[in-house]
């Protein structure tokens, strides 16, 4: 399940000014890890822990991107609405 893919939600990176597609578990966790641009708080280190459950195979997909997109939220790199693909 280290790549399982999930309904893709659109950030934007803040480090570039660009917007980033995150559709797997995988990249959520590298996004959290390398890309993050702010305060790592509690929904940030929840975001963590469901990617990594997931990654492990127990979580599901859908669970640690609901907790990506709250974390992303309260980051303030939400980008609501996008319909655009990689």
């Amino acid at each position: 399940m280290k790549d399982a893919q999930f309904k893709p939600v659109t950030v934007e990176s803040l480090h570039s000014s660009k917007l980033r597609n995150i559709g797997s578990v995988a990249e959520a966790a590298e996004f959290l890890s390398s890309d993050w641009p702010g305060e790592r708080g509690r929904i940030y280190l929840l975001a963590r822990m469901a990617c990594n459950e997931a990654m492990e195979g127990h979580a599901s997909p859908a669970m640690a991107r609901s907790v990506f997109v709250q974390a992303t939220m309260e980051a303030d790199i939400y980008v609501e609405n996008t319909t655009w693909v990689r």
